[in-house]
């Protein structure tokens, strides 16, 4: 009687094991894994580090400030641990694919309180609405239909391109420099960044008709233009920031996140192309025309706030 009942349960568990098998070669039901990069554990991405909040700060601490405004150019060598990787592999994501993650307005498992904001005005008072933000991560393109045998102009098509992260290749950055009475310390604090995104346009232009060019015929160029996504409030962005894992060049064992490199360590080249002044904030290139002067004036402006805290200590 006991081999028959064990019998009877052997081929059950045999059935379920074969009911349970897919033959379609299907990865609808199979669990998600963590990507393989380490042949030890890894700490789970986001769970290594949280945000570290700022020191409190008392407006009557604050004996002087300046607000700046500085450019984070990714083609440079040194801004590269922001930029790459253009696409996300693993746990590795560039900044730009970070801030597209976070304002993903199709997602369909966010809510309107999870999704980053968007701002209007490099202040933060006013929100973008989902389509206007929408409209900012993509362009629409309208090209000719054309008939299969004659070749004639049929009617028009629109063509909506959804941009990518890798197309961000500069930041726009707004920030604080203050020094506190209290703790003696010169600090920065970063008040809003501004993604920019480097698209092509096709610019039309008349002039002399080139090879196979009739006469009259706009000549198309393809030029590339800068794109204003939108301003993001740091302080809003930091969450999204710290659980990011980003490529250490020096010890890739020792694990930074994005919020860490911007906020703390500040790895990154950038220049002033803005301070705040008695004329409307005018920018440097409007009072000087050349380049070479430019960053000059960009150097004298970051010496002039060395300086200040120089002279503090100076007997």
């Amino acid at each position: 009687m006991k081999k028959i009942v064990l019998s009877v349960l052997a081929l059950c568990l045999a059935t379920a094991a074969f009911a349970q098998e897919d033959t379609t070669g299907s990865t609808m039901n199979q669990p998600v894994r963590k990507p393989l990069e380490l042949s030890w554990e890894q700490t789970e991405v986001g769970d290594f580090s949280e945000l570290v909040p700022y020191v409190y700060q008392r407006n009557a601490d604050v004996m002087y400030y300046h607000t700046i405004w500085r450019t984070i150019d990714l083609r440079e060598k040194m801004n590269h641990p922001l930029y790459f990787p253009q696409e996300t592999r693993g746990t590795w994501r560039s900044m730009a694919q970070v801030i597209f993650d976070a304002i993903d307005v199709d997602h369909p498992e966010k809510k309107e309180g999870e999704v980053l904001p968007v701002y209007t005005d490099e202040f933060c008072t006013m929100y973008k609405d989902r389509e206007a933000v929408r409209s900012s991560l993509s362009e629409t393109h309208v090209t000719d239909l054309l008939d299969d045998e004659t070749f004639e102009v049929i009617g028009q098509q629109e063509i909506v391109e959804n941009y990518r992260a890798s197309q961000i290749l500069m930041y726009r950055v707004k920030e604080i420099w203050f020094f506190d009475k209290k703790r003696s310390v010169l600090e920065v604090r970063i008040l809003e960044i501004e993604p920019m995104l480097q698209v092509e346009r096709e610019v039309g232009g008349a002039g002399a008709p080139g090879p196979g060019q009739e006469e009259g015929e706009e000549e198309v160029q393809t030029v590339k233009a800068w794109k204003r996504l939108g301003y993001i409030m740091y302080d809003e962005l930091r969450p999204y920031l710290v659980k990011q894992e980003m490529y250490n060049p020096k010890n890739n064992a020792q694990r930074l996140s994005l919020d860490d490199m911007m906020t703390w360590k500040r790895e990154f080249s950038s220049f002033i192309y803005q301070e705040q002044n008695v004329y409307n904030n005018r920018q440097i290139d409007e009072y000087i025309a050349n380049a070479r002067d430019q960053r000059i004036e960009s150097e004298r402006i970051t010496e002039k706030i060395r300086s200040f805290e120089h002279d503090l200590w100076e007997f």
